[in-house]
């Protein structure tokens, strides 16, 4: 739907962006799935460190080999799940005749409403910025092997972890201990600047979950 606004998002245009930005932050972790028969990157997680120096940020870092999780090419899935924290994202000028422009700026502040109240100053955790599956991969184990890499991550170190999921991601979220502490329920066909292409013209809801995992008592 974002793609009928004045200005369209160009969702692989944003992520490029996102990334590259981000990969080399003294305080994110970049983690990524690479297939060990053709080298394409079948996935990756981004992880946030909030509280940490930077110098333990680095020492995860180094534990990160280039290509730490591998899978062999299998049939196609058709699911996805992708989640970013929108404070990370560029800002721009709010055009009050642009619906899904204010559909940005209701999303945003609830973001930023939500990060305050879950990393008020002091706090130390990590947030999953971005967990991405490339389709032919999803279904088939790999965006769980990268989650589970952040919450080895995260009990080690004693720490909560948190994300704020895709309506198609938090099942599995949900799977690895993660428990909904909050959601957004947005009504698409407010913000819809054209009718959807099927469902009889309606977008419907959307959910955004925001999902926390509290680090392992074992």
């Amino acid at each position: 739907m974002k793609g009928l606004g004045k200005d369209p998002y160009d969702l692989e245009k944003a992520m490029i962006a996102y990334l590259s930005q981000q990969a080399v932050s003294p305080r994110t972790v970049l983690l990524k799935a690479v297939d060990n028969e053709t080298g394409d990157i079948a996935g990756w997680v981004l992880g946030s460190f909030r509280g940490f120096a930077v110098e333990e940020t680095a020492e995860i870092r180094d534990t990160v080999p280039p290509a730490a999780t591998q899978f062999i090419s299998t049939t196609s899935a058709h699911t996805t799940g992708k989640i970013a924290p929108k404070d990370q994202t560029k800002k721009v000028d709010i055009d009050e005749n642009d619906p899904i422009k204010q559909l940005e700026k209701m999303t945003d502040a609830d973001m930023k409403s939500r990060m305050t109240k879950l990393m008020p100053d002091g706090t130390k955790c990590m947030y999953v910025s971005s967990l991405c599956v490339a389709p032919k991969w999803q279904s088939k184990g790999v965006g769980s092997a990268l989650l589970q890499w952040g919450i080895k991550t995260l009990d080690a170190a004693g720490v909560f972890i948190w994300v704020h999921s895709s309506a198609d991601a938090w099942g599995m979220y949900a799977k690895y201990g993660f428990r909904i502490i909050g959601t957004l329920d947005v009504d698409l066909d407010q913000y819809a600047p054209a009718s959807a292409p099927d469902n009889d013209g309606k977008w419907g809801h959307y959910v955004f979950r925001y999902m926390k995992r509290e680090r392992s008592q074992e």
